[in-house]
């Protein structure tokens, strides 16, 4: 009787030794915009490969969906990425659960069409606050924990957008060239603390913020495509990641070659402005 429960104490013991060799072993992945879109496809994504996942987002209700549906293992960190307490306050509770973070996601962004018949300022200046600002409030929260680990991954989502100005992106376009722009000047610092960096750059994918009628556009992909070639492009050595690697992307990368006079024409003909 005695030795058969020493005999369970340490079987016990032992599972509970291997569980936390394992948790140590999972590498963790911090997403934001991770309630819908890409970013939910990403956490589904993760999960099956069997990484830890500290999941932020404005719903926590969705969020909460999510981490039941990978299982209950991961974090949630309900923030509003545009609002800096709410980032540092969700870092917070990331922080005192992971030692460590292996990867950042900076996903969460919104979009919305603007034209010169209904140019409100407070639109471009939502856009900034999640789509810039939001990255920039994560930043300073994920940079100084990945130097004093000298080690880490930050992935950030752009848009072709972003390369040359399109109809009717006027607000949203912006911001995704100051990321871009953003990230190649913090590259030359981070590289020396073995801090890689990386830009995604989705075309057409179909997700809430996809307007109505788009659904069709050409070159469109699922949400849940997106996030699968995201997640095997990590590992590649490039910097700026085309989504898919298609010729439409590249025809839209290579208008920014192009003299103005000629992209400008092409745009018109190709958009029916």
């Amino acid at each position: 009787m005695f030795y058969s429960k020493v005999s369970k104490y340490l079987l016990l013991l032992k599972k509970l030794f291997l569980n936390n060799i394992e948790m140590k072993n999972k590498k963790i992945v911090w997403i934001t915009g991770a309630s819908s879109g890409i970013g939910k496809e990403l956490s589904y994504k993760f999960a099956q490969k069997g990484w830890k996942i500290a999941l932020t987002a404005r719903r926590k209700d969705k969020l909460e969906k999510i981490n039941k549906q990978t299982g209950n293992q991961n974090l949630v960190c309900q923030a509003d990425v545009s609002l800096k307490s709410d980032i540092k306050k969700a870092f917070k509770i990331l922080e005192k659960e992971y030692e460590n973070i292996d990867l950042a996601i900076l996903n969460a962004g919104m979009y919305s069409s603007v034209s010169i018949n209904n140019f409100d300022s407070n639109v471009f200046q939502k856009h900034m606050e999640i789509n810039y600002m939001g990255v920039i409030n994560s930043l300073e929260q994920i940079i100084p924990k990945m130097i004093s680990q000298k080690s880490g991954h930050i992935a950030i989502i752009t848009s072709p957008t972003g390369w040359r100005g399109l109809p009717k992106a006027a607000a949203y376009g912006p911001t995704k060239s100051a990321l871009k722009n953003l990230a190649e000047s913090l590259r030359y610092e981070l590289d020396a603390y073995g801090i890689k960096v990386q830009l995604f750059c989705p075309g057409f994918v179909s997700t809430e913020a996809t307007p109505v009628g788009e659904h069709s556009l050409p070159g469109i992909i699922t949400a849940e495509k997106a996030a699968s070639l995201i997640y095997n492009s990590l590992s590649s050595k490039k910097f700026e990641v085309f989504i898919p690697n298609n010729t439409l992307i590249w025809s839209l990368y290579l208008l920014k070659f192009l003299p103005d006079s000629l992209a400008h024409r092409l745009i018109k003909w190709k958009t029916g402005y």
